[in-house]
């Protein structure tokens, strides 16, 4: 996945090789804001999305002293064994500061030995949608998954950034990426197979606990390995974003 220093774009279980800066659709994303924002709720609703590993909707955070960031989202993944849905949920940090011994993380992200990743496996439904919280309290942070259609609450995890790192700050991007595409092995097809349809609607942020107000933008851009197979409509309430062939 690709690591953008600068706060366009971070991703990263899989690697640094492969998909190029340009050919990952994002959205920015903005809160209003003239006091210090400690804590912020990004929403994904998952309308369509095959029980298959390679899809990751993402959200990315920074900080207003710098440094580098996070990003908390959602994988669709295969399911149980029993058949039930599920997806993997993710808060992950590409700062050198970042210590961690939460349960659901480790250290390092990327392949790298700076930062932390955390996830964890939540059940879940397609219709269903998920609110990834995150929450900084002095130098702790804590990334939780929230499914509002069953109420079901899971703190995804927890790491520690240096006294630095200030605030979080109030833009930055979200994104969908093929994370199947870091490999350089890996060739896309144009079908159902090589890109399962998609449907998710990437929803506008609020800042601490509710009281501010966000907004997200348009998706940047369509696909260029598959032309019109990313096709996106946006307005107030977000951006839905369609991918992949039926």
């Amino acid at each position: 996945m690709n690591f953008f220093k600068k706060g366009i774009l971070t991703t990263g279980l899989m690697g640094f090789a492969g998909l190029c800066v340009a050919a990952t659709p994002t959205m920015g994303w903005k809160i209003e804001s003239s006091e210090p924002v400690n804590q912020i709720t990004f929403g994904i609703k998952i309308n369509a999305a095959a029980p298959v590993d390679e899809f990751y909707f993402a959200n990315q955070f920074g900080f207003t002293g710098g440094g580098g960031i996070g990003y908390t989202g959602i994988q669709p993944t295969k399911n149980t064994k029993n058949g039930k849905r599920q997806f993997t949920v993710l808060f992950s940090s590409f700062r050198k500061d970042t210590s961690t011994n939460f349960k659901n993380c480790k250290g390092g992200a990327d392949g790298a030995k700076a930062g932390a990743t955390c996830r964890l496996y939540i059940p879940g439904e397609l219709g269903d949608t998920f609110l990834f919280k995150v929450k900084k309290e002095g130098q702790v942070l804590t990334g939780t998954a929230v499914n509002t259609t069953t109420g079901r609450e899971d703190v995804i995890g927890v790491w520690k950034v240096g006294e630095n790192a200030g605030n979080l700050a109030v833009s930055q991007s979200s994104w969908i990426e093929n994370y199947k595409m870091n490999n350089s092995n890996y060739h896309l097809t144009c079908d159902n197979k090589g890109w399962p349809y998609y449907e998710v609607k990437f929803l506008p942020p609020t800042g601490n606990d509710g009281k501010l107000n966000g907004t997200i933008s348009t998706l940047s851009r369509g696909s260029d390995a598959c032309p019109g197979a990313i096709t996106w409509t946006h307005d107030e309430t977000g951006t839905l974003v369609k991918g992949g062939f039926k």
